[in-house]
Order: C-alpha cells, then sequence, then structure tokens
C-alpha cells in the first residue's frame, strides 16, 4: 500500500459512513485503468491517483446528508485538507476527478476545471471517466460485480463484467456514465457480460 492510499484511507475514516462502496468502487476503478493501460500510456503515479480518488469520492456525503451536491463536497473535502503524499497540482486534479463521479461530464462554466492546465484536463476526463463507470457498476452498493475485463479496439473500449447475481441498475448506470470516458477516449464504450469459462 503507498503512502498516498494510506492518507487517503485515513481521510476517508473522518467522513465515509460506507467504505464498503468506495472499496469497491476502487477495485473496479483500478481493473478498468490496468485494462485501459496500453491504450492510456498512464503510469503507476495517475493510478495512484485514481486510487485515492476512488477511496474518497462519497466522503462530501459527510455535509449534504440527503446527498445534494455530494461530489462537489466531496471536491472540496479534498482540495482542504493538508495533504503530505501530494504535490499542489496533484491535489486539484484528485479533487476534480472525484467531483466528476456522477453528475454531468466538465462543461465550459465549471471553474475549477477549466482551470486546471490542459494536460491535466485530459488526465481528469480519463481518470473521471473511469471512476464514473466503476462508481456505475456499484450503483446498488451490493457488490453485484466481481470483476472486470477490459478489450480496446480502433473504435471502441469493452468493458466485460463478471456479475454477481442480477445486475440491472448497474447496467443500466452505466448506459448513463460512460459519456466521460467516451469523451477523453474518443470511441464508444460497451458493456456486456463476460463469456463463461
Amino acid at each position: 500500500m503507498t503512502m498516498l492510499v494510506e492518507e487517503s484511507l485515513a481521510l476517508r475514516a473522518r467522513y465515509d459512513e460506507e467504505p464498503s462502496h468506495s472499496d469497491q468502487v476502487a477495485k473496479l476503478a483500478l481493473q478498468i485503468f490496468d485494462g485501459l493501460r496500453a491504450w492510456s500510456g498512464l503510469g503507476d503515479r495517475a493510478r495512484e491517483l485514481l486510487h485515492s480518488a476512488a477511496l474518497l469520492h462519497d466522503i462530501g456525503w459527510s455535509q449534504t446528508p440527503d446527498g445534494k451536491g455530494h461530489h462537489k463536497w466531496s471536491a472540496k473535502l479534498i482540495q482542504e485538507h493538508s495533504w503530505k503524499n501530494l504535490k499542489r497540482d496533484e491535489v486539484a486534479v484528485v479533487a476534480q476527478i472525484a467531483r466528476y463521479h456522477r453528475k454531468a461530464a466538465p462543461q465550459a462554466d465549471h471553474a475549477d476545471f477549466q482551470a486546471l492546465p490542459v494536460t491535466a484536463q485530459k488526465l481528469v476526463m480519463t481518470l473521471g471517466g473511469i471512476l464514473r463507470i466503476a462508481d456505475g457498476l456499484d450503483r446498488t452498493h451490493s457488490n453485484r460485480v466481481e470483476g472486470i475485463e477490459i478489450s480496446v479496439s480502433s473504435d471502441v473500449i469493452l468493458v466485460q463484467v463478471k456479475p454477481n447475481g442480477a445486475w440491472d441498475a448497474e447496467r443500466a448506470m452505466f448506459e448513463t456514465k460512460r459519456d466521460m470516458l467516451e469523451l477523453a477516449a474518443k470511441r464508444a464504450v460497451h458493456c456486456e457480460p463476460a463469456k463463461a469459462g
């Protein structure tokens, strides 16, 4: 476990009342990242940033009991933390990855995203796109997806899901949340159950 992951877990422990969900989302997000590594060219540090954001994506629930705007609160709590294992520019990236786990993908009037350098915006689009899908695939917070395999072609990223029981809600949320990765990858993102065997 890296020092950044340890620090992220300590921050999560202060705010997140359902760590089992963010553990599952982190697991799925890292499987997607690993499956896309050859396509994305992203390295170990990007994987750590994604892991941190996945662990912290729901800490904003602590500030808004009805959940409204919790993604923005998560970003704010990440920004306000006195990080020892993130550089200042990385704090903004992790905050934005967590912020975009739900609702709209980045828009022209989203000041915090637009303030990022172009390279950081691209990183947020890719890692945020991965986090959105991973979060969608635990829609019911009940670990309905055991694992994921990824294949990438010139025009499609295929997410093959190993379900654990019924996963209709997860599949429906995948359709809603695949948009950001599609924008980042400039290709369609599809989901299907993995073939048995």
